[in-house]
This record gives C-alpha cells, sequence and structure tokens, in this order.
C-alpha cells in the first residue's frame, strides 16, 4: 500500500470517526454534553495527556461559526475543568 493511499484511508476514518460521534450525540441535552466531557477531561488527566490549551486553541479555532453567548460558555466550562 502507498503512503498517500495509507493517508486516504486514515482520513477516511477520521471522518467516519466524527460522523458516529456526531450521530451518537447530537440529540444529547446539555447536562447530559457536559458530563460527558467532565468525564473525558478526568479520564485524560489521570492518564496525563490532558491539554488545557490545546483544547482552548480548538475552540479559538471554531469562534467564528458560535454564538458569542455559546463560545463564552464554552469558555467558563473549560477554566471549570482547568
Amino acid at each position: 500500500m502507498k503512503l498517500s493511499e495509507m493517508s486516504k484511508k486514515q482520513e477516511h476514518q477520521q471522518k467516519k470517526d466524527i460522523t458516529e460521534a456526531y450521530e451518537e450525540m447530537k440529540n444529547c441535552s446539555s447536562d447530559e454534553l457536559r458530563q460527558r466531557l467532565m468525564k473525558e477531561i478526568q479520564q485524560q488527566k489521570s492518564r496525563g495527556v490532558f491539554d488545557y490549551d490545546g483544547l482552548l486553541n480548538s475552540i479559538e479555532k471554531i469562534k467564528q461559526y458560535l454564538p458569542k453567548e455559546t463560545y463564552e460558555n464554552m469558555l467558563r466550562i473549560i477554566e471549570s475543568l482547568k
């Protein structure tokens, strides 16, 4: 298998994973989503892989697509989990 084919296969798998995650979470309430986020962050912290700055950078990248209130709420949530 060529390197370019491997890259395309990985990209396809990532898109599939994102779609599956979206489908799983799209009908969750905000409380359910917050609980999932908190659980994931706790797991990452226990494994020593939590990246606060990376999470903050990700939110900054999508800021322009979010309503101001949602963006500010996300920042408050992340700050509380720091």
